[in-house]
């Protein structure tokens, strides 16, 4: 086995979805993979389209955007995408587009299964892996939403101050309502201006 192929099977055997892979393992899913390289500003994935393979970013950047455009997250060498739509056969929920000149390994769906056929026990540890990696962006989602909760209550309670503001006159007095004269003589000042 060649240093560089070793190097790259022990940064894999870091990849969360592949965490408690055994070397030997992780070789078996090199064999499966296709190296992989994109151009700046390349689009590797389109929101809706089939989720057939998966990769990990070697060397470069991707960014994750919405299909508004919105940049929802960045992919670092060592990162993975495109797994969740492998395992569940849902269609991609995201963009990827290479945002410098990258290489992956690209991991087809097809050759996955065949490996876990081979090796119940990858397949096993693999859905382990991302039942873990699913809880866990669920608890950041949590998370962000109760940030967002508390942010919007603030801003609500601010607002309230606001209108209060507005309702009450230099004295601090409720104000009353607006009579006749005091609009008419606010528009005629308005006039003479």
């Amino acid at each position: 086995m060649k240093k560089q192929q070793y190097s790259l099977m022990q940064v894999i055997q870091k990849i969360s979805v592949f965490k408690g892979l055994d070397l030997e393992h992780i070789q078996r899913l090199l064999r499966a993979g296709t190296s992989k390289s994109y151009g700046i500003g390349e689009r590797i994935y389109t929101i809706d389209e089939p989720s057939h393979e998966m990769l990990v970013l070697l060397k470069g950047k991707l960014v994750v955007t919405s299909a508004g455009g919105e940049e929802l997250a960045a992919i670092w060498p060592g990162m993975i995408t495109g797994e969740m739509g492998v395992f569940t056969n849902h269609p991609r929920s995201a963009n990827i587009t290479a945002v410098e000149a990258s290489v992956a390994m690209g991991i087809g769906q097809k050759a996955l299964v065949s490996v876990w056929a081979s090796v119940p026990t990858v397949h096993i540890c693999m859905l382990d892996n991302v039942v873990e990696i699913l809880s866990e962006r669920i608890l950041f989602a949590n998370s962000e939403k109760e940030v967002l909760k508390n942010r919007i209550t603030k801003l609500e309670g601010e607002e309230e101050d606001d209108y209060k503001d507005i309702e009450s006159d230099d004295d601090g007095e409720e104000a009353s309502e607006l009579d006749e004269s005091s609009v008419e003589k606010a528009i005629k000042d308005g006039e003479d201006d």
